[in-house]
């Protein structure tokens, strides 16, 4: 029965093994590419783990199944919050830069490294390069619309949750 409680933990252990795996040998991967990957890795190793569980406990199995695949899918999203906020933040990448710089950085220099036309090209270009908009005739559509249902759904649970409203990204 021990086993039912550690198949999350073996999941999300392997979502992460395969995350530095994949990013380490599959350089030229964009980052959420290699977050779903390791996702999908975590998956199988969730639902290999899930069988086992099923030859030897099959009465209590479905209750089980579903509240294990609820605590992965909390893990997997923890690490995908943890990972986005290293690679996205602007406090934690203005951070890393402070940081790196030996002789520190002017809030001229910092004002030029974070210009905001600079930010929406790059950011523009992420989305481009990763299909989930495409330019045509000049303006920008929505091509992939997985993105904006789960920024939608995430604002909706933000409202249940904090029951208050925020500002829609």
């Amino acid at each position: 029965m021990y086993f039912n409680i550690l198949i999350p933990v073996l999941s999300i252990f392997f979502n992460i093994l395969s995350q530095i795996l994949i990013c380490k040998f599959l350089i030229k991967r964009s980052l959420l590419k290699t977050i779903y990957l390791s996702f999908t890795c975590g998956l199988i190793v969730f639902a290999v783990c899930e069988f086992i569980a099923y030859c030897n406990f099959p009465a209590d199995w479905l209750s089980l199944f579903i509240v294990n695949l609820v605590i992965y899918g909390c893990l997997s999203f923890s690490f995908f919050n943890f990972v986005n906020m290293g690679e996205t933040a602007r406090r934690i990448r203005l951070l890393r830069e402070l940081y790196g710089a030996a002789d520190g950085l002017t809030k001229e220099e910092i004002l030029k490294r974070y210009n905001a036309k600079e930010i929406v090209n790059l950011r523009v270009s992420r989305l481009l390069k990763s299909g989930q908009i495409v330019l045509s005739e000049g303006r920008y559509y929505i091509k992939n619309p997985l993105m904006a249902f789960i920024s939608k759904l995430i604002y909706f649970l933000k409202f249940i949750v904090l029951g208050k409203q925020g500002q829609q990204d």
